[in-house]
């Protein structure tokens, strides 16, 4: 079976056979919420064509997006190897299909795996030092190359052409004003390096893109590829 999902398609076969009948397939709706911030993680999920948004909610009921995960990984990794609530809301942020599993029986069986122990942790680590990157970049660069990194990060983790981000979005993330970050996107698609509608980006020059994006693309993509833990 094929799953769409990079870890699970790369699973060694006795973790695979291991896991394999824990698995289910499950349809989510774009805003639903997976795992409550602050909570305990009951399941995780591998996102196959949908797209996952970690989100930090606060008392007034605002939220900002600050990571997403896609068909490299899953959700709620480091609480879930920690067996610690999850400091973040994840919420579907593209609908689509997740494989969905019981913490507890992946818990078990990285326990006494090394080899899905090791990819765990290889990807725990690169979430870790994404995080660490963009937050650096935030500090750092100007919005129009942040604006294309998180772009073509974004189409690293789905299979489908078209990225879907409203401008709010991609402010939070960026921690810029909305006009600002709209800004940006006009001069990409000035540039014909994107084209955007409707809340939907295409990409339509990756090497046009990648020209304008700063440093942290290529540094974070290097890390990726080294470790192997992204298709």
């Amino acid at each position: 079976m094929v799953y769409h999902n990079h870890l699970l398609d790369t699973l060694g076969p006795d973790d695979l056979e291991a896991l394999r009948p824990h698995l289910r397939p499950m349809a989510v709706a774009a805003g639903q919420i997976l795992i409550e911030q602050d909570g305990e993680i009951a399941e995780v999920h591998f996102p196959a064509d949908a797209q996952l948004a970690n989100l930090v909610r606060f008392s007034d009921g605002s939220a900002v997006e600050t990571a997403v995960v896609g068909r490299e990984g899953l959700s709620g990794l480091a609480p879930l190897m920690a067996d610690e609530p999850c400091g973040w809301e994840v919420a579907a942020r593209l609908p689509g299909t997740v494989h969905v599993m019981p913490a507890a029986a992946l818990r078990a069986r990285m326990r006494v795996s090394p080899p899905l122990m090791d990819r765990l942790l290889r990807l725990s680590s690169i979430y870790q030092m994404q995080a660490v990157q963009h937050a650096a970049c935030n500090a750092t660069h100007r919005v129009l190359p942040r604006v294309a990194r998180w772009l073509l990060s974004a189409g690293d983790l789905t299979p489908d052409e078209r990225i879907h981000f409203t401008q709010e979005e991609l402010a939070g993330l960026l921690g810029a004003q909305r006009t600002t970050v709209n800004d940006a996107a006009n001069q990409l698609k000035d540039r014909k390096a994107i084209s955007y509608a409707r809340g939907a980006i295409r990409i339509l020059d990756r090497r046009a893109l990648e020209a304008e994006a700063c440093e942290c693309y290529a540094m974070e993509r290097r890390r990726i590829e080294r470790a192997g833990v992204r298709p």
